[in-house]
């Protein structure tokens, strides 16, 4: 099998030492492309995210985690730093998603207010995965074919190209733009939008967030259009199911509740089944690879192990929890208090469940993602909101009363109307989609909402320990305040001084309230001061 060397377009900040030379060796790479199955190669292996795993051992740990966006679950309301001293974060999210997790002005400032860089991560993966993708789009044409097989293979390929490339610029105007607002989309400022395969050495300047969503459409169109009737190999690798899906989410993003509904509807017409959380096992994961509900995944779930388990010998707690504001949204009635938060394999209180935090499944590589999986319950609650926005609440009902009867241990009624049944929507959301990448776009989202805004205050403590005293010495608490500008992320620092013209997402230095701990001595060797 011919392994071909991977090319990238470095995030519009290209580090080589002259486009001249990087175009030649472009050339030389395409030169290897001798049949689709090439492209399909390439498409697998630098086009889709990866997955993971964790492995703990009593001294060390091993991590394989990449091509995750940990820093979505980090700004949100859905997790919290546990207080206490004694606590492992085996992932190290801690030190390296501060500026994340407090929203400060730089995201790549550490916890001393250094710039250490590394905030053009996301930036610079979504971009490279995108070049893949005009890559694949611009040559699989021109790939010759033998039989049917071939032409079939072709379009397969071409589709899920199309498929990615609207995924990651979805994912890439709502990190680094402002919410999609029908008013004003068309003059805000969004991300830059590459087609091309080739190497250009210009100056950029960002699409305005409508002409990205426009973009995001039109692919999602092509996706469809290839990827009807293609069969695919697994979960992993998008098909025309998980095209529609995507397609209601972005309506839905856009407030446009008719086609938000329809592709929706679309969704659970090819696939509707539900999992019965009632089946699940105690401990065995609510989300896998295998459930009727899973439609595509990419990625791994690396959030799952800030909850890690005290085994109770070599092992700490977790430095994680869910947060006080998830916990309150789950009732007795629910099968979700249970399933997806609880008690763990050896005791610790409000662990994530949902994929699981028992320590004795470290090692096992992750099924599904917890920042890109798609499952048939968005299409129910999607339908459900864009129903009910579009004044047809009674379908709305009995669409979210279908749905819960697979998660509620007894059957509800719902009785809500106008704002109220948009909230219930949203909380269900809430508790449905913990901890999988959804809660901060529909956070930013809710705050342009033209029939029911909302927005939220959200304080995060990050504490700062005493390893003399072996306890924590002080805990900074800081607050993203109601339409806080920090809901957009800042274009990253070495993008903005490559392509200055790019401009950046202005966001407000983030100071704290201060709280110390009065059983800590800050200057103990004192006490042995004569």
């Amino acid at each position: 099998m011919m392994r071909i060397k991977k090319i990238i377009w470095l995030a519009l900040a290209v580090v080589c030492t002259a486009c001249s030379d990087f175009l030649e060796e472009y050339s030389q790479d395409l030169a290897k492309v001798e049949s689709w199955t090439d492209l399909d190669e390439l498409l697998l292996g630098d086009g889709y995210l990866k997955s993971g795993r964790m492995v703990v051992f009593p001294s060390y740990f091993e991590s394989e985690l990449s091509d995750n966006f940990e820093a979505l679950h980090f700004m949100t309301d859905e997790l919290e730093e546990v207080m206490d001293y004694d606590r492992e974060d085996y992932t190290f999210f801690k030190e390296t998603l501060f500026a994340f997790y407090t929203w400060q002005q730089d995201t790549g400032m550490d916890e001393e207010f250094k710039y250490i860089g590394g905030d053009e991560r996301y930036w610079n993966d979504l971009y490279e995965r995108i070049n893949i993708s005009n890559m694949v789009i611009a040559l699989v044409d021109e790939q010759p074919e033998g039989d049917v097989n071939d032409r079939l293979g072709k379009e397969r390929v071409k589709g899920e190209a199309y498929f990615l490339r609207a995924a990651y610029y979805f994912l890439l105007v709502n990190l680094y733009a402002q919410p999609y607002t029908p008013a004003t989309a068309s003059s805000t400022p969004g991300v830059p939008v590459k087609l091309s395969e080739l190497i250009d050495d210009k100056i950029y300047y960002r699409n305005t967030v409508a002409e990205v969503y426009e973009q995001i459409l039109k692919d999602l169109t092509e996706a469809e259009r290839w990827l009807e009737g293609k069969e695919r190999k697994s979960v992993y690798r998008a098909n025309l199911t998980a095209a529609y899906l995507l397609h209601s989410r972005v309506y839905l993003y856009m407030q446009d509740w008719k086609n938000a509904a329809d592709y929706a509807q679309k969704v659970l017409n090819e696939q509707s089944a539900l999992l019965s959380l009632a089946s699940v096992e105690e401990g065995a994961n609510s989300l896998s690879k295998s459930s009727p509900e899973t439609i595509f995944s990419m990625g791994g779930y690396s959030v799952a192990y800030l909850f890690a388990d005290n085994d109770g010998y070599w092992h700490s707690p977790s430095a994680y929890k869910v947060s006080d504001d998830m916990l309150r949204l789950f009732g007795e009635n629910d099968w979700r208090s249970e399933k997806y938060i609880g008690e763990a394999q050896y005791g610790s209180p409000d662990v994530f469940l949902k994929v699981s935090g028992q320590r004795d499944r470290f090692g096992i590589y992750d099924e599904v993602s917890d920042c890109f999986l798609l499952r048939t319950p968005e299409a129910y609650l999607t339908l459900a909101e864009a129903l009910a926005m579009n004044n047809q609440e009674d379908v709305a009902r009995q669409t979210l009363e279908r749905f819960l009867l697979t998660r509620m241990k007894t059957p509800v009624d719902i009785a809500y109307t106008g704002q109220d049944l948009i909230q219930f929507i949203r909380e269900e959301r809430a508790r449905e989609f913990l901890l999988e990448g959804h809660r901060w776009f529909d956070l930013r989202r809710y705050t342009v909402c033209e029939k029911y805004p909302y927005t939220k205050k959200i304080e995060h403590g990050y504490a700062y320990y005493d390893s003399a005293n072996y306890d924590i010495s002080h805990i900074h608490y800081y607050t993203l305040e109601e339409n806080d500008p920090a809901y957009t992320l800042p274009i990253p620092r070495k993008i903005r001084s490559f392509q200055p013209e790019i401009g950046n997402n202005e966001r407000p230095a983030r100071s704290y309230r201060e709280v110390k701990n009065p059983n800590v001595d800050d200057d103990y060797d004192d006490d042995y001061d004569y």
